[in-house]
């Protein structure tokens, strides 16, 4: 029982969700556009009842350790719920984030190749050439923003899986409940 699980058990890989629909019909934004779509009423809702089953977690855990190491063994079982659920959330975002990066990245690399095409034409003004040269700035502006974005979440990821296995070994050197 007091064995940490793995990353793999906690990732939330392989839960069907690829199954529910067909690549064609994926977007980056389906999750998202979900969330959004969202009333404050269900999320509030949602949240309420997660805040419920942390307290009945709380209190079932508070009583099963006995003894005075049971209060701090229920704090150090809760405190790794909400790491794991944390986890989840920057998992999720992380992913999301780079899939539309990806996309992003796409559209401007797709733009890049118009951009070169129509530079290395015969018919090449000054002008066009500014416009090249301003443009292209853009896109690699661009492309930096979006890899620094995607490094800071993938940081912010990296510090929560930190956290959770932090907090499976404090679990896994407590003695059984």
């Amino acid at each position: 029982g007091g064995e940490p699980k793995s990353r793999s058990q906690y990732a939330g890989y392989g839960d069907g969700y690829e199954d529910d629909m067909t690549n064609d019909e994926m977007t980056p934004r389906d999750g998202l556009d979900d969330a959004i779509g969202a009333s404050a009423a269900e999320v509030a809702g949602h949240k309420d009842e997660y805040n419920n089953d942390m307290q009945y977690l709380q209190q079932s855990l508070g009583g099963a350790g006995g003894g005075a190491g049971g209060g701090a063994q229920a704090k150090e079982v809760l405190d790794l719920h909400k790491t794991v659920d944390n986890l989840f959330e920057e998992e999720e975002s992380l992913l999301n984030l780079h899939m539309n990066v990806i996309q992003e990245n796409a559209e401007l690399l797709t733009e890049e190749g118009r951009l070169l095409q129509n530079i290395q034409g015969d018919e090449v003004g000054d002008y066009d050439i500014d416009a090249y040269a301003g443009r292209l700035q853009e896109i690699l502006d661009r492309k930096a923003e979006l890899i620094t974005m995607l490094q800071e979440q993938l940081s912010s990821f990296r510090h929560q899986l930190q956290e959770e296995e932090d907090a499976s070994q404090r679990i896994g050197q407590m003695p059984s409940y």
